[in-house]
């Protein structure tokens, strides 16, 4: 993983939704009253607000600091966003908490109303609040950052350690742009709203995710493979668009989305039209993969033979899944997934389960070619 925090910045920058469909309508629920055209306002203006926030705290000298105090060794190998660079996350669990807890008030100018004990108190489930994993001592430390930047809390002393369960009711302003706080509310939602089996993680906020406010439902408009490649070389972004648009043209859809909180990785599965996943496309900050589920691939075709020895070893040595090592850890054959990949490897003959897939590395230009062609096969069977 890249260790400099002006790197990460960089790759949250580029995970920013950086366009609002035209047609993109934002469902009843959360509208507040508003026109839709209003509402996209808001929303581009805490997108313009997350550009200006990633590269304030890329130079800030105080956030690098304050990175300092968490004792960071730059030689550990710790590859996660979350453990490298806390404060990243810090500041957007506080903003999101806002959001989703304050009361959105319109007149005479837009602000949030918060109640302090609301932001200790979990919204629909039993888990304790991300908030309250933030010691008092950092609180301070990021509202009185984020009353550097522009937000404005009136009714909050931020001279000295802030006891929330304490404190009744202040207000959130934006003093550059009202609608960014139109816009951090509608994004907060965004968050919360995420369907059923999505992952509510924190990356959706810091990427100004807004999909899952759609009208009429979340599927239409939801976070896709190219539009999360944009932190990715030029070259892997052309070839997951394309690869995206022979998915979609043979009817296959996103079966499952998964946004790391820790590492902002995202990994989109694509399922045929009759449900078997056909691939998964992974990518981070550590660089893309892909994981291919073989259902057809045998020695009957040709693309195993076409394969070079560092691909085929991954496919020789992959473990299957858990359950069906466990029952027959020598060959798969009983596999309870319903199938193997079968193929003959320097006389050898191996079965592997699918249910995993195989995955490799999207950094070589003439592997994507052969993973294209093989996902290809997988659609034309």
């Amino acid at each position: 993983m890249k260790k400099n925090l002006s790197d990460v910045c960089d790759y949250l920058k580029d995970l920013v939704i950086s366009h609002i469909p035209e047609d993109f309508i934002i469902a009843e629920p959360f509208t507040h009253d508003r026109p839709n055209d209003e509402l996209k306002q808001g929303i581009s203006a805490f997108r313009s607000f997350l550009y200006e926030f990633y590269d304030n705290i890329a130079t800030n000298k105080d956030m690098i600091d304050m990175q300092k105090s968490k004792n960071y060794n730059p030689e550990s190998g710790e590859d996660s966003i979350h453990k490298c660079f806390p404060i990243i996350n810090d500041i957007a669990v506080v903003l999101s908490t806002l959001g989703t807890h304050g009361r959105l008030e319109l007149e005479p100018n837009i602000q949030l109303a918060v109640n302090g004990g609301d932001l200790l108190t979990p919204l629909s489930s039993t888990k304790p609040p991300a908030m309250n994993k933030i010691s008092n001592k950092r609180k301070l430390e990021v509202f009185n950052y984020l009353s550097g930047i522009g937000f404005y809390f009136e009714d909050l002393n931020l001279s000295e350690t802030i006891d929330f369960s304490k404190i009744g009711t202040f207000y959130v302003t934006y003093e550059n742009d009202n609608f960014v706080i139109l816009g951090l509310k509608l994004i907060a939602l965004a968050k919360e709203n995420i369907m059923a089996g999505f992952q509510k993680f924190m990356t959706t906020f810091m990427r100004g995710d807004f999909y899952s406010l759609a009208n009429p439902t979340p599927k239409k408009h939801m976070a896709n493979a190219t539009d999360f490649a944009n932190a990715q070389p030029q070259e892997i972004r052309d070839w997951i668009a394309d690869l995206e648009i022979l998915l979609i043209n043979n009817k296959c859809k996103i079966s499952s989305l998964f946004l790391s909180n820790t590492n902002g990785d995202g990994s989109f599965a694509y399922a045929s039209a009759k449900g078997k996943t056909i691939c998964r496309i992974n990518m981070g900050i550590r660089g893309s993969t892909i994981s291919i589920n073989s259902h057809h691939i045998s020695n009957e075709n040709t693309i195993l033979t076409e394969l070079p020895e560092n691909m085929m070893n991954v496919i020789k040595n992959s473990n299957g899944c858990g359950g069906c090592k466990a029952r027959n850890p020598d060959t798969f054959v009983q596999c309870r997934h319903g199938g193997a990949i079968k193929f003959e490897y320097n006389g050898t003959h191996y079965e592997r389960c699918v249910f995993e897939g195989y995955t490799f590395s999207l950094s070589n230009a003439n592997e994507r070619t052969l993973l294209k062609r093989w996902i290809e096969y997988e659609l034309s069977v």
